[in-house]
């Protein structure tokens, strides 16, 4: 292949002007690379985004690890855009990545609903490119429902192989109607985090909560407030094409964490989070597999907070029904959680301009089937007590925030309507109800 393309010099110089970018990727595979050149990156940092470049110079042109190296650069969620362009010569070809940013920092009114605290909004702030590093940084305080304060802060790659830092503080204060009394509650989790090759995960995290009734007996403690410390860590495989909306791949984790024991404060239990997610291309359509485990075994009341059970129901657990309504009768420590969704693409995400700030884009929707069991005491483990929901809805994809989706699930009980951020699988590991 080199030395026929080498032998027509002339024709190789006009074939950008006359090919497509894909046929042209095709003839100069196989040609040294004399230079990869970075357009459009007015404020992230030339090595932000050569780092996750494969292609350099030196290196023989493949078109897949071009492929490879865009999506790894849109995984960041920090361009509205990517385009390339090969400039090829007689003997070798010249790369050109064009990338049009996302706006560095966003002012904007926030919003958080789910099924049992309502609606919140409240003033926000945002930085998908911190110091254009790829640092995500976020800030908000939001009233109504529950009162909320957050920062949440993350480093992806400090060094080493994807070496990275991420802090999450909040406040939240909420009438807790499941458990019966007024909650206060202070979280502050620091984790870090590395790649074992290109799959491989791992990481360890710390957490500390500080948890506030206006009912003593909701608590451990006789001091006012439970403090609970814990350490832990997990090991993972993730190997989905995207981040935002993976279309193949798989994602999975176990994660084991200690609350007190040797650690000060209150509580001494165990937990362990079994995730798995497969990601299954059916053409241009995704089947999404996903199953949760969560094991917190202890003494409930003794050595367990009863306001750390799983309730069922709601938008990020078991659609179909309410947890309000569900979650007093299929509750527990431990809890099984299975969803099947059907997803097809109905508007591919498209690049907007408002006043000089880009973003994308993208509406997708989906078919869905979940099913749940919660419990505590080894005979409450029976599959006859979970329940299923179907339901369908449409997910609006957007930068920086995953998604906001449009559901409705019908349980035993009828139709739900659901509003509701982030991908369900994803957010039922947050205790979001």
């Amino acid at each position: 292949m080199l030395k026929r393309i080498t032998t027509i010099p002339k024709v190789l110089v006009l074939l950008s002007l006359v090919f497509s970018f894909e046929s042209l990727a095709e003839v100069v595979h196989g040609l040294p690379v004399a230079g990869v050149e970075i357009r459009g990156a007015h404020y992230t940092r030339d090595f932000v985004i050569r780092r996750e470049l494969e292609t350099r110079a030196g290196e023989l042109f493949d078109p897949v690890t071009l492929a490879a190296d865009l999506q790894r650069l849109d995984n960041l969620d920090i361009f509205s855009s990517l385009k390339t362009q090969l400039h090829p010569s007689a003997d070798s070809v010249h790369v050109v990545v064009i990338v049009r940013e996302l706006p560095p920092m966003v002012p904007y009114i926030s919003y958080d609903v789910n099924d049992q605290d309502g609606w919140s909004f409240g003033p926000a702030m945002k930085s998908v490119n911190l110091l254009g590093q790829d640092i995500f940084l976020a800030g908000y305080a939001l009233f109504g429902g529950r009162d909320s304060f957050l920062l949440d802060l993350s480093q992806p790659w400090l060094g080493g192989n994807h070496v990275s830092f991420d802090l999450d503080a909040s406040r939240n204060i909420r009438d807790n109607e499941l458990d019966g009394f007024r909650e206060t509650t202070t979280v502050l989790t620091p984790r870090i985090g590395v790649w074992i090759g290109q799959h491989g995960r791992a990481s360890v995290v710390a957490s500390y909560m500080r948890v506030g009734a206006d009912r003593q007996s909701a608590l451990l403690s006789q001091q006012g407030d439970d403090q609970l410390f814990r350490l832990g860590g997990s090991v993972g495989y993730d190997s989905r094409d995207a981040w935002g909306n993976p279309h193949r791949g798989w994602l999975s984790e176990l994660e084991i964490a200690k609350t007190g024991g040797l650690l000060p404060g209150d509580g001494d239990f165990w937990t362990v989070h079994a995730d798995a997610r497969r990601f299954q291309p059916v053409g241009d359509h995704t089947v999404v597999l996903a199953g949760l485990m969560s094991l917190q075994p202890g003494e409930s009341g003794r050595q367990f907070p009863t306001y750390m059970d799983y309730h069922l129901g709601g938008a990020n657990s078991l659609r179909g029904y309410a947890v309000d309504d569900l979650g007093p009768e299929l509750f527990g420590t431990h809890q099984l959680l299975s969803t099947l969704e059907y997803r097809v693409p109905l508007v591919r995400p498209w690049e907007i301009t408002i006043f000089g700030l880009s973003a994308d884009i993208g509406i997708g929707g989906t078919l869905f089937v979940d099913g749940g069991l919660a419990w505590t005491d080894r005979d409450e483990f029976d599959l006859q007590r979970g329940k299923l929901g179907v339901g369908t809805g449409l997910r609006v994809l957007m930068p920086a925030v995953d998604m906001t989706r449009f559901e409705v699930g019908y349980g035993e009980d009828g139709w739900r309507f659901y509003l509701a951020t982030f991908s369900k699988m994803q957010a039922q590991r947050w205790r979001l109800r």
